[in-house]
């Protein structure tokens, strides 16, 4: 742990102009510097720079913190590491004891060094090859799918040995033993030694998004044996789920455009960066995961285009997105590669077609969620609003776990209502069947409702939500954006909050439907926050929102406790289901949690 006072010299050294400034340009302007801000795209400059102070603010964005923050947003790059180089450069000295903990940190340490430093001497022989006499086959190949030269030196492309021990060979003599290129990947340890993981095929390093290697994707040349694409394990610094390829060359413009376009292999990348879409990445042989989301938020993407081609494994692929993208907030789009002319890669429909024509393909791709919906129907239930019920049926059991990951609020109702519309169903009863609420029959009303058990039934921070907007009428928008009826049991109480988000009631009607269903503290509480307790107008919205918030963190606790129990019925191992809701449940917990802390700390 580095200590905050070390924190906070090297932010009084660093020269917060001169380090901005080397990542964008900057003017003088009275006692500020100003810029177009690199985190959106702008014509007229809206980024200011505080010497005095050492932050900066875009007036346009909002974006706002110190040269710390600044550099993670820019460089990819976690809090330690940023402050590590910065003190490197500033002149400050971290005392080891802050940074390595104990023996075995400094073990893990020099292990991952020497595991970066096996990657980039790899990178740069195998570079070296491609370029020279032993790369004359892989260049020609190259060639036949349209990489230009300059593409090749970008991303770094080489070309390994046919020999079962060249590279260990090579690399002795710059001090990087067997040891470091096992713990990287780079061999195959055997009882006899070890041998080359990678043999005479095309290389395509991975880097991370600081432009470090720290893997590899391997094809093999034609007419050679084994499976066409191999790539590094998972290592120490390798991890598939967290690495995208290409993101160390498209983050720049992924954080001016604030979107990303999602592929699935290397030569679409390489062949949409040359056509001049450079927000192209790709995961590495497997589906996007929240980790993969995380990265691109990184990078201040609000959006991710995936674009496949049409057969079997491209349409499947953006419901697997939708695992890692709903749950984010990210804004999710799909593109679909025409196949009027038989099967078409990205890459190949770039180099036929241009720039043009990929961008009027990513302009027209649908939202995520009615690509999903489109396509279900299309499986299941192709007449639609006239479907059979079993048909509709099959829709919605497709797409409700779908629907559940969707954020609470605005983005699932909105969800809700579309499938609802698209298949001609009753909304509510569409809700039902996605969250397993059974609709009875009939609705026998008891003649009084037991007031402790009503009031048992309401959440705290619930309460204190519906109290404010009886007191603020004008956060009805904000009501139904944190969809505020949904927070309380299906009843009276509902039903007030609906009414409250259409339009005002006057406290004393409020009070007097609370009346039946509630305890004295309970309608006492409402009267105070609606009434003479009120918040101020500045923070209302605010208060508002937190409460909501904590009512539906309350409600995922619940949820979680009876997922335990089901799960102690269940016995081991656990049901899929079970397992898919309990971290479907975590991530939304997570993600209201921290929405929770940026709500306390404004």
């Amino acid at each position: 742990m580095i200590p905050d006072s070390i924190i906070e010299e090297i932010r009084s050294r660093a020269d917060v102009v001169a380090i901005i400034g080397r990542h964008m340009e900057l003017q003088k302007s009275g006692r500020t510097w100003k810029g177009c801000c690199p985190f959106h795209g702008e014509r007229t400059p809206s980024f200011h720079v505080y010497p005095e102070d050492k932050h900066y603010k875009c007036y346009g964005c909002g974006e706002y913190g110190d040269v710390f923050k600044f550099l993670q947003k820019v460089e990819g790059k976690e809090f330690p590491e940023v402050v590590k180089a910065l003190a490197a450069e500033v002149g400050v000295e971290i005392p080891e004891e802050a940074v390595e903990d104990s023996a075995e940190a400094r073990r893990k340490r020099k292990e991952r060094a020497e595991a970066l430093a096996a990657c980039d001497a790899a990178a740069r022989y195998w570079q070296a090859r491609l370029a020279s006499s032993h790369g004359d086959a892989a260049r020609a190949y190259l060639t036949s799918r349209g990489v230009t030269e300059d593409s090749a030196r970008r991303f770094r492309l080489g070309v390994s040995a046919a020999a079962w021990n060249d590279l260990e060979h090579r690399l002795a003599s710059k001090g990087i033993g067997a040891a470091a290129l096992d713990r990287a990947g780079l061999r195959i340890a055997t009882e006899r030694g070890g041998y080359d993981r990678f043999r005479g095929r095309l290389m395509f390093p991975i880097a991370a998004p600081d432009g470090q290697a720290i893997g590899f994707g391997a094809r093999t040349l034609d007419g050679a044996e084994g499976p066409k694409y191999i790539n590094t394990p998972e290592t120490l610094l390798y991890k598939k789920s967290k690495v995208l390829y290409g993101l160390d060359l498209a983050r720049e413009a992924i954080r001016k455009a604030r979107a990303a376009v999602l592929v699935e292999g290397y030569f679409d990348v390489i062949g949409l960066h040359q056509a001049g879409i450079a927000n192209a990445v790709a995961v590495c042989g497997t589906a996007l995961t929240p980790e993969h989301v995380e990265l691109l938020q990184r990078c201040d993407c609000r959006e991710v285009t995936v674009l496949f081609d049409g057969d079997v494994a491209g349409l499947a692929a953006p419901a697997k997105a939708a695992q890692a993208l709903f749950p984010s907030g990210m804004v999710g789009r799909v593109a679909v590669l025409p196949s009027d002319q038989g099967k078409t890669d990205p890459d190949e429909f770039a180099r036929a077609r241009g720039r043009e024509a990929v961008e009027a393909l990513l302009k027209s791709a649908l939202p995520l969620s009615d690509f999903l919906i489109e396509r279900s129907v299309d499986r299941h239930a192709r007449e639609g609003t006239d479907a059979p019920v079993e048909e509709k049926l099959a829709a919605v059991r497709d797409l409700a776990p779908l629907v559940r990951l969707a954020p609470e609020g605005l983005a699932r109702a909105t969800f809700e209502d579309r499938v609802a519309r698209r298949l001609g169903l009753d909304l509510q009863a569409l809700r039902d069947e996605i969250h397993g609420k059974p609709r009875p029959v009939a609705k026998p009303r008891p003649a009084a409702v037991p007031p402790q058990r009503a009031s048992a039934l309401l959440p705290g921070s619930a309460v204190d939500a519906l109290a404010l907007l009886a007191g603020h009428p004008d956060l009805a928008a904000a009501a139904a954006e944190e969809d505020l009826p949904r927070l309380f049991p299906e009843g009276p109480l509902a039903e007030l909050a609906r009414d409250l988000c259409r339009e005002p009631q006057p406290l004393d009607v409020v009070l007097a439907r609370l009346a039946p269903v509630a305890n004295a503290r309970v309608v006492e509480r409402v009267r105070s926050l609606a009434g003479p307790g009120r918040p101020e107008r500045s923070v209302v919205e605010r208060e508002f929102r937190r409460a909501a918030v904590e009512a539906k963190i309350e409600a995922i606790r619940r949820e979680q406790a009876r997922l335990l129990a089901a799960a102690a019925r269940a016995g081991s191992p656990l049901p899929d289901d079970l397992t898919r809701e309990q971290l479907t449940l975590q991530r939304r917990r997570i993600d209201l949690e921290r929405r929770r802390e940026e709500l306390r700390k404004s």
